[in-house]
């Protein structure tokens, strides 16, 4: 396996498999294994945690409620459908 700073080179299988580097693998937690989320973004294959994933996904509601909790979001939805309900 040949490196250079933060990348190797690593093989893939004819059955598909990839041994990640435990370097790599320490670095984004994943020492004893874990779920993880695989994506294809511009010919690249991206890897990341599904604890990172969720993290990325609540700063971006956090963001998109402007710092509001999910609970008062999920309560002002639940106070239009409840308004929704009364109109009809």
């Amino acid at each position: 396996m040949n490196s250079v700073g933060n990348e190797k080179m690593a093989r893939v299988s004819q059955s598909g498999k990839l041994n990640l580097p435990a370097q790599h693998r320490k670095m984004i937690g994943l020492e004893h294994g874990g779920p993880v989320r695989i994506r294809v973004i511009d010919g690249e294959i991206r890897i990341r945690t599904v604890e990172a994933t969720m993290q990325a996904l609540q700063k971006q509601a956090k963001a998109l409620l402007r710092g509001d909790s999910v609970d008062a979001f999920l309560a002002d939805k639940r106070k239009d459908a409840a308004r929704e309900n009364d109109e009809v």
